[in-house]
């Protein structure tokens, strides 16, 4: 059974016109400020005309404000003079399997060299370890999904990259500025959208399941982001990987979260195929295995 985001939610909030049935929801581990919600707010959910949105809690009566302090866990229910609608905007789904992300040499060799430690945590790899060539427990991961380069291509995220600019658009995908160095448990969840960084607010890093490992509230190291680096991780394609989290996590009862550690002798394209997008999960694994 595929985990459920939705199931260890302390924050919801509804329409305050429907107030039994939740437009979403989070967990909470302390990173998301009043302001993160009201940002948040503008991505899931779309109004009529320019009618502002206003979130207050249900038992408290607390409106919440533009304030830099953190949201309190509760129900919160959403004012507005325009009718509210739920985002359609399309949730892009990677691939976390043993053949997903083989990453070429140059590429794992250019994460690794620039940013010599996991950028999230701040676990570092010493440096007799990167001078024996040892990267043993880190993972070069792209924050967009190399298996989705057709969707790459169709809406020219290339344009984000700027240290290719000769190179066919089709190759940009693997540029070090789509790429952060991250150890292999955090790459995990990176690639589930468990976790993610919000460029907008100081690189914070946002924990959207419990925050076992104690990474809420982190900052991306400044190393693998500094302007002065032509190769740095792009903000776009942050700030893409930050909205996609917000949406699989946050809107409705959430996207799944697919099993991808099969037991030996199951039936694993049955398994794929009877989930979840399962012919498009399906697709994306025949792509992958292919690449």
């Amino acid at each position: 059974m595929s985990p459920n985001r939705a199931l260890q939610r302390n924050i919801s909030f509804y329409d305050a016109t429907n107030p039994q049935e939740a437009l979403g929801g989070v967990v909470q581990n302390g990173s998301i400020t009043e302001a993160n919600f009201l940002d948040i707010l503008g991505i899931l959910l779309v109004v009529d005309g320019v009618s502002p949105l206003r979130a207050q809690g249900r038992m408290s009566n607390h409106i919440v404000s533009r304030r830099d302090v953190p949201l309190k866990t509760g129900v919160y229910n959403i004012y507005c003079d325009a009718s509210i609608q739920i985002s359609n905007e399309p949730w892009i789904q990677r691939l976390v399997s043993r053949f997903a992300y083989r990453e070429k040499d140059t590429f794992r060799r250019e994460i690794s060299n620039r940013d010599r430690k996991c950028v999230i945590s701040g676990i570092v790899n010493p440096e007799s370890s990167i001078q024996a060539g040892n990267w043993a427990g880190f993972k070069a991961a792209h924050i967009f999904p190399l298996e989705r380069e057709g969707h790459w291509i169709q809406y020219d995220y290339g344009r984000w990259i700027t240290d290719m600019d000769d190179a066919p658009r089709s190759s940009k995908i693997s540029s070090s500025q789509n790429g952060i160095l991250l150890l292999a448990h955090v790459h995990q969840v990176f690639q589930q959208y468990l976790i993610s960084v919000n460029p907008d607010d100081g690189y914070k890093v946002v924990v959207f399941d419990l925050d076992r490992f104690g990474l809420d509230g982190k900052i991306l190291d400044p190393l693998c982001r500094s302007p002065d680096d032509p190769h740095h991780a792009s903000d776009e394609l942050l700030r893409w990987h930050f909205r996609q989290s917000v949406l699989a996590n946050m809107r409705g009862a959430g996207e799944p979260i697919f099993e991808h550690d099969f037991p030996p002798e199951t039936d694993m394209v049955g398994e794929i195929l009877a989930g979840h997008y399962g012919q498009e999960r399906f697709d994306l694994d025949i792509t992958d295995r292919l690449r």
